[in-house]
């Protein structure tokens, strides 16, 4: 059976045509809206048709707007990091990851780099008294891994000296540094790696994170709705899937490769590190 009828046949038995709202769907905005729609399209549709109804994108530039609407009932889906899924899941119990996104390694994790340019032949221990580039406040790769890996090398985000500031995105993250606006960011190491040939380098990795989540709101989401969600979702499991490659070819590079059970990302590492965090964000009431 050819992989179109056979996703024809799966979507056929899991989609009840108008009985759903539209899904609200927001994906973290790593890069410019334009470019997250071209990426995350395949992967709405499939959504949308699993459970039986429309989807609605709603364009979030602030990581903290998506949390706001998970917890007051403007959001039904989202795809998160794990440090927004951490402050998340601390004042909203309800928000329900149905899996999180592998690597095109295969692997459910990733890390996040400093990268700064070329010429500056710059290393991790020599991060003092320069302007350092962030995504945003909630951002894994933001305040999160940035001050896991200065610590690593014996400097420091607050300290030393350094002075950082929240670009938006990880792209724009990225190409500040290009541009002389940062002299260092930290940003996805999939992304800093986009951005090479505009001279710059990776000077630092991260320790693995655990992946990308696609997260449900189970306060609005029926609950029919809701468990054809999760059997949709456990539809691209390539281990249960073979012929996923083929489903999601036109899908973008971070969702492209398949899911793995919830059970398998363990997101409590990352919540025990948000208190060792040098920034205070809204909602966890950390120390500053």
């Amino acid at each position: 059976m050819g992989w179109r009828v056979l996703l024809l046949s799966v979507l056929s038995v899991l989609a009840i045509p108008g009985t759903a709202a539209p899904l609200r769907f927001a994906p973290l905005p790593l890069e410019d809206h334009r470019v997250v729609h071209e990426q995350f399209r395949g992967l709405a549709d499939y959504l949308a048709a699993a459970a039986g109804a429309g989807l609605s994108w709603v364009a979030h530039d602030d990581y903290a707007d998506i949390l706001r609407g998970f917890r007051d009932g403007s959001l039904d889906l989202a795809y998160l990091g794990p440090v927004p899924y951490a402050v998340l899941a601390r004042s909203h119990t309800q928000a329900e990851p149905l899996g999180c996104f592998r690597e095109a390694d295969g692997a459910a994790a990733y890390t996040c780099a400093l990268v700064a340019r070329t010429g500056a032949r710059l290393r991790p221990g020599a991060v003092r008294g320069l302007r350092i580039g962030l995504p945003q406040p909630y951002s894994t790769c933001g305040p999160f891994a940035a001050s896991e890996m200065l610590t690593a090398a014996g400097r420091s985000l607050r300290g030393d000296g350094n002075r950082f500031a929240f670009a938006g995105s990880h792209a724009q993250a990225a190409l500040g540094v290009v541009r002389g606006d940062f002299d260092v960011a930290s940003v996805k190491t999939d992304i800093a790696r986009r951005y090479r040939h505009l001279d710059l380098d990776i000077i630092a990795e991260s320790e693995p994170y655990p992946g990308f989540a696609l997260v449900a709101n189970g306060a609005t989401l029926a609950a029919p709705v809701l468990a054809r969600l999760r059997r949709a979702v456990r539809g691209l499991d390539p281990e249960r899937q073979p012929e996923l490659p083929a489903i999601t070819a036109g899908w973008g590079e971070q969702i492209r490769h398949g899911v793995v059970p919830p059970a398998r990302c363990d997101y409590s590492c990352v919540d025990a590190a948000l208190e060792r965090l040098p920034l205070t964000l809204p909602g966890l009431g950390l120390p500053p």
